[in-house]
Parts: structure tokens; sequence; C-alpha cells
């Protein structure tokens, strides 16, 4: 068959089949020109971002709630009828001022009765000596005697306990501060063993937060400490780590060590109330002037850190990177690039 012969079988083909080919050639250009367009926008949405010079602080934040050191709860050991209130719930108070008074009448006179109730033991003790002839005493005589002692030791017990009773009648401040909890504000009220005051020196203000035992060993006194509380979170309270505590504590989110904050010296000290409830931010490490760059711009594969920089024909090329100080955003770049490369940030 002759070249003419075979042009023209290819063309009688291609004319009784030439809506297929159009079809395959639109296909083909629509692919053509997806592929093209995906290829562009995929240049187009590469970010990229140039390393920054600035200062770098790594910072461990933890929750914790505001406290006092000085704080006393104070009750009568006996109980007993109010008869003179010197502060109510919410005052302040000085140190040594009076807070209540109970009633001692009936303790003085129960007193007293304990005081006849020994003499009678007393003379009884005597009397069973006396009675016992100058010779060896029997094992019961000599039960009776240990009996009759025994009785006589108790009642001056009794005695003791229920002067020491008298002795606190009187419930003194012992230090200077705010009274936070009154069982009463009226006197006439009968207050039972367990009613207790509640004193408190806001002069001791802290802030005490439960660090756990994976972080523990990153916590030493003197770091500076930025105390933000949920009801004023514009604000800063600065501070630093003043005691981590030397034994552990159990929590539901496991073992954990108590670290102080001292908030007495604080601006706007005023605005601190016990209980609330807020964060500290420990200033774990901080570096001045370094060259750093985003953590979402870095790659990690056998241990070692990479970026891709953009090289001169807007392509780009990995490059392995040496890293050091980092916090939850940043890393601090200790060579492998310089300010003016230009690394990709992806998607």
């Amino acid at each position: 068959m002759t070249v003419r012969n075979i042009l023209k079988k290819m063309l009688r083909i291609l004319l009784s089949r030439w809506k297929l080919i159009l079809v395959i050639l639109a296909v083909l250009a629509l692919g053509g020109w997806w592929y093209y367009g995906k290829t562009q926008a995929a240049k187009i949405s590469q970010t990229f971002v140039r390393p920054t010079q600035e200062n770098l602080v790594k910072t461990l934040q933890v929750s914790g709630v505001v406290d006092v050191t000085e704080k006393a709860r104070l009750r009568f050991i006996a109980g007993g009828k109010i008869t003179y209130l010197g502060a109510k719930e919410g005052d302040q108070v000085k140190k040594g001022q009076t807070l209540a008074i109970i009633d001692r009448a009936t303790l003085q006179k129960q007193l007293n009765q304990d005081l006849n109730n020994y003499m009678k033991e007393r003379w009884d003790f005597e009397q069973g000596k006396d009675d016992v002839p100058e010779r060896t005493l029997t094992d019961a005589e000599r039960r009776d005697l240990d009996k009759s002692q025994w009785d006589l030791e108790n009642q001056v017990l009794n005695v003791e306990i229920r002067d020491i009773s008298i002795q606190n009648t009187v419930i003194s401040a012992p230090f200077a501060g705010i009274l936070t909890v009154s069982p009463t504000n009226v006197t006439g009220v009968q207050l039972l063993a367990t009613d207790a005051f509640e004193l408190v020196n806001p002069e001791t203000l802290i802030f005490v937060a439960k660090v756990d035992e994976a972080d523990i060993a990153q916590i030493k006194t003197g770091q500076l400490t930025n105390i933000v509380l949920d009801a004023y979170l514009e604000k800063n309270f600065k501070t630093a780590v003043d005691s981590i505590a030397f034994t552990n504590s159990q929590s539901t989110s496991g073992t954990t060590f108590e670290v102080k904050f001292p908030l007495s010296q604080v601006a706007d000290r005023g605005l601190l109330r016990l209980g609330m409830n807020g964060d500290a931010n420990i200033v774990l490490d901080e570096r001045q002037n370094v060259m750093t760059i985003p953590i979402t711009a870095t790659k990690q594969r056998d241990d070692k850190t990479y970026v891709d920089v953009k090289t001169s024909d807007n392509s780009t090329q990995e490059r392995e990177i040496q890293v050091g100080l980092e916090n939850d955003d940043t890393y601090e770049v200790l060579s492998g690039l310089s300010l003016d490369d230009e690394i990709l940030l992806p998607e």
C-alpha cells in the first residue's frame, strides 16, 4: 500500500469520526487548563516569611488561687453564751483586740464544784491511809489505795481543765487582719465548741499554684512571674517564685507540687480577694535580640530540623537549621539561616 493510499484511508477515518475526535480534544484542553490553573494557584498561595530579630521568652503557665499565709481559726474550748462581741464579720481588727467573750459564771460555779469534789477525794484518800495500820499491805488494800490515788488525780485534772476553760472565755486576735467568718453577729447566742471565728491577714496575700511533677524541675525561686486572674483578665500582677514545696501532693491530674508567689507588694493589691482563680505565667528562660522563626515553618526528621528556603528561581530548597530556645510559637535559630532568607510557611 502506497503512502498516498494510507493518507487517504486515514482521512476517511477522520472524516467519519470527527465528532469523537472533537470531544477528545475538548477533554484534553479542559484537563490541561485545569492542571495549569491548579499549578498557578498553588504557586500563588505559597506564603514566605523572613526570620525576625526579637526577644524570646519561654514561659510555663500553671493554674492556682489567691490565698494568705497568715490565717487563724479561733474557737472557745467548751463553748458558751456570748456576752460580748468586739468585731463583726468583715471588720478590720488590730492585734490583741478582743473578738468575743462568753459567760464565765457557769464555768466558775463548775470550777467551785470541781474544787469541792477534789477536797472530798483528798480527805477520802487521807482517811484511807490512816485506816491502814503500819504493816505490810495486802493486795486488796494496795489496790484500794491505788484507786483512791487515781480518783484524786482525776479530780486535780478536772479542776485544771475547768480553769483552762475559764481562761479561754476570751478570744483575742493573734494578729492584725480581717475577720472573715463569725458564727454570730449578736450577743446572747449560745456557741458550741465547734463554732469558730476565722481571721486572715491581707498583708500576707499569696498566689498558690499546683505544678505537675513533669514540670517542677524547671521551676526555681526568684523566677519572674505574671499572674492573670479570671476576674481581671486585662491586668498582670507581677511577682516571682517565692517557695517550692519539698513534699508532693496528689490531685486528680496526678502528682503535683505546691508553688507560692507573694502578692503583698503587687500593684492594685486592693483588687485581690481570697479564693480568686487565675494563671501564673512563670518566665523559665529569656533571650535578648535573637533570630526567630515560627515553629509552623519547620519540619522534623531524624532528630533534625529543616525549613524550605526560597531560591532565586522562586522554587524552594530544603535546608537544615540549628535551633535553640523555643516557646509555644517560636524557635530561636542558632545557625543555618540569615535575616535575608525567605522560608516557606505551610498553609
